[in-house]
C-alpha cells in the first residue's frame, strides 16, 4: 500500500507551519524596529548613536557631604529595554509604547571612599521632555551590603553635554537598618555632587586617590 499522499500532506503541513513561524519572526522584528524608531523620536536623549549627546552612558564624579565625607561615584545609565511579546495581559501592562510616568532609566551606581565599595541598582525617569532634569531611586545590589552612607534617591541636572550636577538623599546603613535623622547634616538634607562623562579607568583612579587620602 502506498503512503505517498499521506507523506505529501504531512510535508505540506510542516511547510505551512514553518512558513507561519517565519512570518511571525519577521513580523516581530518589524514591530521591534518600528517601536524603536518611535522611541528614538520621543526620547532622543536616550540614544547615544543618534548624532547628538545623550544622557545614557557612564558618568564618574564625587559628592562631598556636609560633614566632609567624600564618595566617588560611577553612574551607569541605560534606557529601559522595550518589552515585546504576545498575550493581552503583557501587551496591556508591559507593551512597547512607553508611558510618560513609566521608568525609562535603569542601571547601576557604584560608590567608593567609604569603609567598603558599594553597588546599587537603579531605576528612574526624566522629569522634563529633554531630560534636563531626572530622578533616580536606588536599591542595594549585594545580598550583604556594607555599612556606611548610601543614597536612596537622587535628583540630577544634565547640561546636554558632558556634565551632571546631582543632589542625593543619603541614609546610614547599619546592618539591616537604614537610618536617617532630620538633624544630621549628612542624612537630614540632600548632599550635592557633580559627575562628568568618563569610564571605568577614571573611576578606579578616583577611588585610588580617595583611598590614599584616608
Amino acid at each position: 500500500m502506498s503512503h505517498g499522499p499521506r507523506f505529501g500532506r504531512t510535508r505540506l503541513g510542516w511547510g505551512v507551519l514553518l512558513a507561519a513561524i517565519a512570518a511571525m519572526i519577521v513580523f516581530g522584528y518589524g514591530m521591534e524596529a518600528f517601536w524603536t524608531r518611535v522611541d528614538q523620536h520621543r526620547f532622543p536623549w536616550a540614544y547615544a548613536d543618534a548624532g547628538h549627546p545623550a544622557l545614557v552612558g557612564t558618568w564618574v564624579g564625587s559628592l562631598t557631604t556636609a560633614a566632609g565625607a567624600k564618595r566617588g561615584m560611577l553612574l551607569d545609565l541605560h534606557l529601559a529595554p522595550l518589552r515585546f511579546g504576545t498575550g493581552r495581559r503583557r501587551s496591556r501592562n508591559r507593551g512597547a509604547y512607553r508611558k510618560a510616568t513609566s521608568d525609562k532609566l535603569v542601571g547601576e551606581l557604584r560608590l567608593c571612599g567609604g569603609a567598603a565599595p558599594q553597588r546599587l541598582t537603579l531605576h528612574g525617569n526624566n522629569i522634563d521632555d529633554d531630560a534636563s532634569h531626572f530622578r533616580l531611586s536606588f536599591a542595594v545590589a549585594d545580598s550583604t551590603p556594607p555599612d556606611g552612607l548610601a543614597p536612596s534617591h537622587l535628583r540630577g541636572t544634565w547640561n546636554h553635554e558632558d556634565s551632571l550636577t546631582v543632589d542625593a538623599d543619603l541614609y546610614l546603613r547599619r546592618g539591616v537598618s537604614a537610618i536617617t535623622d532630620a538633624a544630621d547634616p549628612e542624612t537630614g538634607r540632600p548632599q550635592p555632587g557633580a559627575l562628568h562623562r568618563a569610564g571605568e579607568a577614571d573611576f578606579r583612579t578616583l577611588c585610588a586617590g580617595l583611598n590614599d587620602g584616608r
